[in-house]
């Protein structure tokens, strides 16, 4: 696991309150008990620890779920977005 899946992990246990060496990469969000609303702050503490802007404003809540379904789907949609930004 990298140092970027250790970062986002922890985020999301701080966010679930739960451990994060509970939280599997393949976990829902939904199986983590965390609504949209949860994501969306999520994303704002992402945003803040890697100085970068997640585009998500505008975006449905289907639309917000597909993109950031699970953990892997959020670590890739992120990790993309550290590459273009460097």
């Amino acid at each position: 696991m990298d140092k970027i899946e250790e970062q986002v992990l922890e985020l999301i246990g701080e966010q679930a309150g739960i451990d994060p060496k509970e939280i599997s990469l393949l976990s829902k969000f939904e199986d983590l008990n965390l609504d949209s609303v949860a994501i969306v702050e999520l994303i704002f503490s992402l945003e803040e620890t890697f100085k970068i802007s997640i585009p998500f404003e505008g975006l449905e809540e289907s639309e917000l779920k597909k993109n950031f379904h699970t953990v892997s789907s959020l670590i890739s949609h992120l990790k993309g977005l550290l590459q273009r930004n460097a």
